[in-house]
């Protein structure tokens, strides 16, 4: 059990804790687990852990903090950090401050359990430098010692093959820095470059004397893998920036110039160019974003082509005209680039790539990215820039879909709104006493609704309502529209079938409104005295109750042949004394408002509401 590895799983969901518990035990690991920070680090402090698999959302402390007392107390212990997406950055930070490694919630178990076997090797490396420390000749990595005055007196076989030059110059202090610490009693752990080799050195005091010994082990490997892996972070980082920027960016030329101005924040990174394909063989840049103040003038006057010539577009028009993503890995010596060799200089740019953006399988343009660095583009970073692309293209693609899509509706909204009015002055010819009834009527309720806070979609309803409302006066007789005397009951009951007929003509068209129900309710009252259903308040539709205002409003207003218009005080009496009782309270209040405070008129030409000087109120 004691060359068992000890893993602890710190996480506050119990079946995350089970699950993994349940999968290292399987495995060969000893698994204990803590349900909150402080208990991980409780754990830690009462027996050595190998591996810590840490949770970054914790009920008690960040996973940051918890990550920093468990190093304190034991520095071998190695960390994985797993997040959910939403703390992607955290972990980065935590990759920064010493954690090995990272998974993103839900992780893949088998990618989990590679991350626990590299970090136990990179671990038990830590561990055979302690380990062999007390055998400075046998030891396969450099050993040194330094007295107190900074003069070198013991090099071990391994540092002299690798350090030379140090029995020579013995530039000690200025590699170590100051000693007083480590005698002092204190280990301290660093890191320094020899040429290209990166190396860790621990610095420990010998007992008994002056002097300071220091075990260094060779970690380019891992600062490489370390360097790699935060590239690797940073374009997950901009992915995940873009990708939630496509849900708010506004237009195409917005979201062009923000992957841009991402992607040439990554390190290294010195311009950032799309450019859309058009006919003719021409490529146009969009956006762009770079190091060098001259890229808005430069970039905006390429002249750039997708056909098939040596150098028509660079890496650019390569990758249009393959179809596929290109890689440029020395700039500098490729033909391509022969006409632009001087700002490819001037900008210091070493290597290139492009990638189409496609769509369902349309290229729609390229997304290009120039380094400093050659090489800079390997293959985990195609894939990167594929994704982007195609996220891109997707985004681009969707939003022009929802620009023909509103471009539709706004048209068939146009032809709908024209087939009503339409329909409206077909029945203002059958009577002409009533011509412009329809509109005003429409006017008056859309502003009624837009009075009482209505969202604008039902006010557009209520628009559509108020000139429909009188359709089924289209069976009435013309010669009793517009007779100038009292009817007789038997014409009167013709008339009030209007709603009915109304109701009956309309019920078959699919409005996203209730336009029928509201047309067959106009005439409707509160008490139950109206027609044709004699309905009470809860069974009449609210647009119905706006709709029963609007229309005696402008018909008390206006003149007709067996009368003439009412004053703005009777309608406002007519209003007050059946608030609550005919009429709905609010459309009433709504109604009074408009004219006393809001100044409204009718406009008989457009039906829009005016607010002109001399409106009268109601009062």
């Amino acid at each position: 059990m004691d060359n068992v590895a000890r893993i602890l799983v710190v996480d506050d969901d119990p079946k995350v804790r089970k699950t993994l518990a349940d999968i290292l035990k399987i495995k060969g690991y000893a698994v204990v687990s803590a349900e909150n920070g402080a208990a991980g680090v409780a754990e830690t402090q009462r027996i050595f852990v190998n591996m810590v698999l840490l949770d970054l959302s914790l009920p008690d402390m960040t996973g940051i903090e918890v990550m920093e007392q468990i190093k304190a107390e034991s520095p071998l212990t190695e960390i994985i950090i797993l997040t959910g997406h939403a703390s992607l950055q955290t972990a980065v930070e935590a990759i920064n401050r010493g954690a090995f490694s990272y998974l993103l919630k839900p992780y893949d178990i088998e990618k989990l359990l590679r991350h626990i076997a590299r970090a136990l090797r990179r671990q038990e490396m830590q561990q055979e430098v302690v380990r062999l420390s007390s055998f400075p000749v046998m030891n396969p990595y450099p050993v040194l010692e330094i007295s107190a005055d900074g003069v070198l007196s013991y090099l071990n076989p391994a540092a002299a093959k690798i350090f030379p030059d140090l029995v020579v110059r013995q530039p000690v202090l200025n590699m170590l820095g100051d000693l007083s610490v480590v005698l002092g009693g204190e280990a301290v752990v660093r890191e320094f470059a020899v040429d290209e080799r990166v190396f860790e050195q621990h610095m420990f005091p010998v007992e008994g004397s002056d002097r300071v010994r220091i075990y260094m082990m060779d970690i380019t490997k891992r600062k490489t893998h370390e360097a790699r892996l935060k590239y690797v972070n940073s374009l997950l980082l901009v992915i995940s920036r873009i990708n939630e920027y496509l849900l708010v960016a506004e237009s195409e030329d917005v979201l062009y110039r923000f992957v841009c101005e991402a992607l040439q924040s990554l390190d290294g990174i010195v311009a950032v160019i799309i450019a859309l394909k058009f006919p003719d063989y021409v490529l146009k840049p969009v956006a762009w974003a770079g190091r060098s103040e001259e890229a808005d003038v430069v970039v905006p006057g390429l002249r750039l082509r997708w056909d098939r010539t040596a150098t028509g577009g660079g890496v650019m028009g390569a990758a249009v005209c393959e179809e596929k993503p290109v890689v440029v890995s020395d700039v500098a010596h490729d033909l391509r680039y022969a006409p632009w060799r001087e700002i490819v200089e001037r900008w210091e740019i070493r290597s290139a790539e492009a990638v189409p953006l496609t769509v369902e399988g349309e290229t729609l343009g390229v997304l290009a990215i120039y380094s400093e660095r050659q090489n800079a583009f390997d293959e985990q970073t195609t894939e990167f820039m594929i994704e982007v692309a195609n996220d891109i293209a997707i985004g681009v693609h969707s939003m022009r879909l929802a620009h023909n899509l509103r471009t539709t509706l706004a048209h068939m909204r146009e032809s709908m709104e024209s087939t009503v009015e339409a329909i409206a002055t077909m029945v203002e010819l059958r009577d002409p006493y009533t011509a412009g009834h329809e509109r005003r009527v429409a006017q008056l309720a859309c502003a009624i609704g837009r009075e009482m806070g209505l969202p604008e979609r039902q006010v557009e309803g209520l628009h559509v309502i108020g000139y429909l409302h009188d359709l089924g006066k289209i069976a009435v007789p013309a010669e009793i529209l517009s007779k100038p005397a009292q009817l007789t009951e038997i014409e009167l009951a013709m008339v009030q079938a209007h709603a009915q007929s109304g109701y009956d003509i309309l019920k078959r068209l699919d409005f996203p409104w209730p336009v029928a129900q509201a047309v067959l309710q106009h005439h409707e009252r509160l008490d139950g005295s109206g027609y044709p259903q004699g309905l009470k308040e809860p069974d009449i539709i609210l647009e119905a109750k706006i709709l029963m205002v609007a229309d005696m409003v402008e018909a008390m207003l206006s003149h007709r042949p067996y009368r003439s218009a009412a004053g703005f005080a009777e309608v406002n009496s007519e209003l007050l004394q059946h608030r609550g009782t005919l009429y709905d309270a609010q459309v009433v209040d709504a109604c009074i408002r408009l004219f006393n405070e809001q100044g409204f008129a009718f406009d008989n030409e457009s039906g829009r509401p005016a607010q002109d000087e001399g409106t009268s109120d109601l009062t």
